[in-house]
């Protein structure tokens, strides 16, 4: 390349130390064209095409600056202060810089190891935020290349010092949305470590599950779901070697709101299980419109605080955990009325009045282990069913007796006297009734009977605390 210097400076390295800037004359110009610089450093060489830098006794001004590094391209303008005792005294370099970029790849400005022996091929280490950089950039690229996501129209602010970058305000479009982004990334200690906070706004589900292996492994099922989401995510953990997050080590939690009710359950073992169990529903047909989940994540486990969905007139609840290894263990719950039990309930239910029958609904539990590609689905469809049958015989039968029950059914309490003795016995049955109104009597006992019958839910298990 071509360097043209024309620069004046005089000082003492005291006067740098304090940063006395009235004692140090610095003055002039560097102008750089068509520099390549090619170290272990970077993959590619890292080709400066113009630089164009002002030195004050305060400051140095980039007038210009224009680089490419593999896909990477860079314009910068800005400040940095203390350059002199940067360079003399081991002093962090700070400044105020402006970035613009067309394309920006993290992995262009990953380092290569030196290799252990003489024809061992060349790995990646991870990107190294430097220790003496103190400084504010103001960022705005159309693309930037992060692992396998291409986010588009990035903008924020990225303040890199103590060898931590933080990103303020950033946000992006992604997955047909947009992503907001406020946290840090630092690498400080032996393993990088990050805290973000993410908000996704109306992103496209499957693609954003398909694309990101984090959200694939913290709801490997969403990807059946079309249409689109808003999600927030608190996420803590380490960084691994390709400077992505080591999932052993993340935690956090997730806040997600459905804004479609399309699915497509064909590829999803599970759906496909549970349906083949259940002939009252459709999953095709489940009505996902506006349906908040909340998740939590660490130590490898993802729990899922139950919630509920709706499939006609049943109501479904779903909670559990599953594993980042797919191994799971679910409950899901539905409150089916006693209309979609099969023939021989119906034809029982047939018999009672309308408002009776609305009231009847029991709930059938299903639980699902094993893993997300074999599941095991056990339910007690059947047993509900015949307990059901056979109290609605129970209660159709005590209807059907009408008042001719009254005598077998109430008796009133009658105290009889031993004649030939002091003692007094007492005999008594069922509660006292009025058997001088018969009708509302077996009435009575037909509701008792139907209320038995309507308290007979199983107390749901709250699977997550």
């Amino acid at each position: 390349g071509i360097l043209k210097m024309d620069v004046t400076t005089n000082f003492d390295m005291e006067a740098v130390e304090k940063s006395n800037y009235m004692r140090i004359k610095n003055n002039g110009n560097v102008k750089l064209t068509d520099f390549i610089y090619i170290s272990s450093d970077f993959i590619n060489p890292f080709n400066i095409a113009k630089a164009s830098v002002n030195f004050t006794p305060q400051q140095i001004i980039l007038n210009q600056f224009n680089a490419t590094i593999g896909k990477t391209d860079i314009s910068a303008t800005g400040t940095l202060q203390d350059v002199i005792g940067f360079v003399v005294s081991k002093k962090d370099l700070k400044g105020n810089l402006s970035l613009t970029s067309n394309v920006f790849s993290v992995n262009d400005f990953m380092s290569d190891d030196k290799p252990s022996e003489e024809n061992s091929p060349k790995s990646k280490s991870p990107i190294k935020v430097p220790s003496f950089l103190d400084c504010t950039i103001t960022a705005d690229a159309k693309a930037v290349i992060y692992d396998n996501l291409q986010l588009k129209n990035m903008k924020g602010k990225m303040i890199i010092k103590d060898e931590k970058v933080t990103l303020e305000n950033v946000s992006s479009s992604l997955f047909g949305g947009i992503i907001s982004v406020n946290g840090n990334v630092s690498t400080k200690e032996v393993t990088p470590t990050f805290s973000m906070d993410l908000g996704m706004n109306t992103f496209d589900i499957s693609e954003s599950f398909n694309g990101m292996d984090l959200l694939k492994t913290l709801a490997p099922i969403a990807n059946i779901v079309q249409g689109k989401m808003n999600s927030t995510i608190k996420i803590s953990g380490n960084l691994n070697e390709e400077f992505t997050p080591d999932l052993k080590s993340v935690s956090g939690n997730v806040v997600a709101q459905l804004l479609s009710q399309n699915i497509d359950p064909k590829n999803s073992p599970i759906l496909n299980t549970l349906a083949g169990q259940l002939n009252f529903i459709d999953i095709n047909k489940l009505n996902l419109q506006d349906i908040k989940t909340h998740l939590s994540f660490e130590n490898g486990k993802v729990n899922l605080k139950p919630f509920t969905l709706k499939y006609n007139d049943i109501d479904i609840t779903i909670g559990g955990t599953h594993g980042f290894d797919k191994s799971m263990d679910y409950e899901v719950t539905f409150n089916v009325p006693g209309k979609y039990l099969g023939n021989e309930v119906t034809s029982l239910l047939a018999k009672m009045s309308k408002e009776d029958v609305s009231k009847v609904k029991v709930p059938i539990t299903a639980n699902i282990t094993g893993n997300f590609s074999k599941p095991i689905v056990k339910t007690d469809y059947k047993k509900t069913v015949t307990n059901l049958t056979s109290q609605l015989i129970d209660y159709n039968k005590l209807k059907d007796k009408g008042s001719s029950i009254l005598n077998n059914l109430i008796k009133v309490p009658t105290q009889q006297t031993d004649t030939t003795a002091t003692k007094t016995t007492t005999t008594t049955t069922t509660p006292k009734v009025d058997v001088t109104k018969p009708k509302e009597a077996v009435d009575n006992l037909v509701k008792n009977k139907l209320n038995t019958l309507l308290s007979g839910k199983k107390k749901q298990k709250d699977t997550v605390n």
